[in-house]
């Protein structure tokens, strides 16, 4: 049975640049393990709203697609990486720009529930 259709390796020619958060030190300043560098990924700027009219928030600038055989290194991601009130959560930097990760989303393939890739939101 065919699950989802990943995309061509040619198609994910973004390389992005992954800091996971640690949490601060004695001066109250953050920590982050050495960076990841993962190629073979998708990135998409652009701003994403919540809510209605005048009562809209930013949820996120941007979404970087990694997919399981493709982006190299796959590493996992989890909900540690988000940004919460108690974490200033991971990092991505793309093109010198540093942004937070706002969301992980996994996705599962359809048929056998093995990963398939993360959508990762970043602000």
């Amino acid at each position: 049975m065919v699950g989802w259709l990943k995309p061509n390796k040619a198609f994910c020619h973004q390389s992005i640049k992954f800091k996971r958060w640690k949490g601060l030190d004695d001066n109250g300043e953050s920590v982050y393990d050495d960076s990841i560098k993962i190629d073979n990924c998708v990135v998409h700027l652009r701003t994403v709203y919540s809510g209605s009219n005048n009562d809209r928030t930013i949820v996120a600038n941007g979404t970087v697609m990694l997919y399981k055989d493709i982006s190299e290194p796959f590493i996992n991601f989890s909900k540690d990486d988000i940004k919460t009130d108690e974490s200033l959560g991971s990092q991505v930097v793309y093109e010198g720009k540093t942004y937070t990760i706002t969301n992980v989303n996994e996705d599962i393939e359809l048929y056998s529930n093995d990963l398939y890739g993360y959508k990762l939101s970043i602000i």
